[in-house]
């Protein structure tokens, strides 16, 4: 009796499936569910939060915003709007703010506001797998998504129900003076981040650390501390509006002016050093050619995503001496030392310019990336803010348009 009470007391905990015990989660860590639970209750929810990313291709990003957001039920895109607000000393390399709100996603730098909307782009705020991974849907495509109620009650409740999903409840820990429960979560090898530690403060149950970890994908590690959290509290009825957020009410899809110049117009000449040479380049020894300049960012994911066009380019106009295709790396961020671990993570084919913030400032650079085509006289044919498959297009183009193979 004793040993089929034992099995029943067994099969309870862990459940059976094709005659093999599998672990709850749920049964073995009641005080994650009552998290679980007390998360997603907020309605809103405010925070500092301080974050470092260590990559083996970037070398180590630092960044903080505050979070501010705002549960809606109704909302069928994320179930919440939010605000993430730069901290001052990282606006630099990391853009005044990103806000989500009324099927709106919103990304603001040095001032300037680059607005895409649901209804007139739906293809941007769905996730797109392909066959070695995926593409972000824009309103989930900020990491700082990751450390609010929403989604940390949610990665609970998924983990808890996952058998997959080994839970540890390690030693309690001080965070910011503060007494902290501590879990540690590993889940399956083939997800990009197998292995999560996130700290929970033992009186408001609120999240204080998170810790990511991966498994040869770039970045390595994303760790995020938490601190000021208000919850709950009291915002304006029109809070999560563009009259109040940006002072005004923006276009249908208003876009980051990207250029001080128009197309016809002459450029700035410039000269710059080549990323390994003793020698420079000059926008003056280039005179006669057509030359494409990419104004791109090491911390840039769109700035990663267009390597692949511009290795392709070069395949495509191998020996031809009628384009010079750079890479222009304008901002502080980016010394020669990243530079280069970025450029040989990713196998960047293209002339590599450095030190450029002064050019960037005089092409009046403000979003990354930036294509620049110059025609073989000095003038402007040619300026793209962003990247996707309707800015390769439109460059492959132009170039085939011009210039002969």
């Amino acid at each position: 009796m004793k040993k089929i009470l034992s099995i029943l007391f067994l099969t309870a905990i862990y459940g059976l499936s094709n005659g093999q015990l599998i672990r709850n989660n749920a049964s073995l860590f009641p005080q994650l569910k009552i998290i679980a639970a007390k998360l997603i209750s907020i309605s809103n929810y405010q925070a500092d939060c301080d974050l470092v990313i260590k990559s083996h291709s970037q070398g180590t990003i630092h960044a903080a915003s505050t979070l501010i957001t705002h549960k809606v039920s109704t909302d069928t895109l994320c179930g919440f709007y939010y605000y993430f607000k730069t901290h001052e000393q990282y606006k630099k390399s990391g853009g005044d703010f990103t806000a989500f709100f009324k099927n709106a996603f919103y990304f603001s730098i040095n001032n300037a506001i680059d607005k895409t909307s649901l209804f007139d782009k739906p293809e941007r705020f769905k996730e797109v797998k392909f066959q070695n991974g995926h593409s972000i849907a824009i309103q989930r495509s900020s990491v700082y998504i990751w450390f609010i109620p929403k989604e940390v009650s949610e990665f609970i409740s998924n983990s808890l129900a996952n058998y997959e999903v080994v839970i540890v409840q390690k030693p309690d820990t001080i965070i910011d003076g503060k007494s902290c429960i501590r879990y540690v979560f590993e889940g399956s090898r083939s997800t990009p981040y197998p292995k999560r530690e996130i700290c929970f403060e033992k009186e408001s149950l609120m999240l204080l650390y998170y810790k990511a970890s991966t498994l040869g994908w770039d970045p390595d590690e994303i760790k995020a501390t938490l601190s000021n959290i208000k919850t709950n509290q009291q915002l304006a009825e029109n809070y999560f509006s563009e009259e109040n957020l940006f002072g005004r009410k923006l276009g249908k899809n208003t876009k980051i002016k990207t250029s001080k110049f128009e197309v016809g117009d002459v450029v700035p000449d410039w000269e710059l050093p080549i990323l390994g040479k003793m020698f420079k380049c000059s926008s003056k020894e280039l005179r006669g050619k057509y030359v494409l300049l990419e104004f791109t960012g090491t911390w840039c994911p769109h700035c990663l995503d267009a390597v692949s066009m511009m290795n392709k380019l070069e395949e495509d106009f191998k020996g031809n001496n009628k384009l010079s295709i750079l890479s222009v790396f304008s901002t502080e961020t980016d010394d020669t030392e990243r530079i280069t671990k970025f450029a040989n993570a990713h196998n960047i084919k293209s002339t590599i310019l450095h030190s450029a913030a002064s050019v960037g400032e005089n092409y009046g650079i403000i979003a990354y990336p930036t294509f620049f085509i110059i025609d073989p006289t000095g003038k402007l044919g040619l300026i793209i803010s962003g990247y996707g498959q309707d800015t390769e297009n439109k460059i492959a183009n132009y170039l085939s348009k011009n210039i002969k193979k």
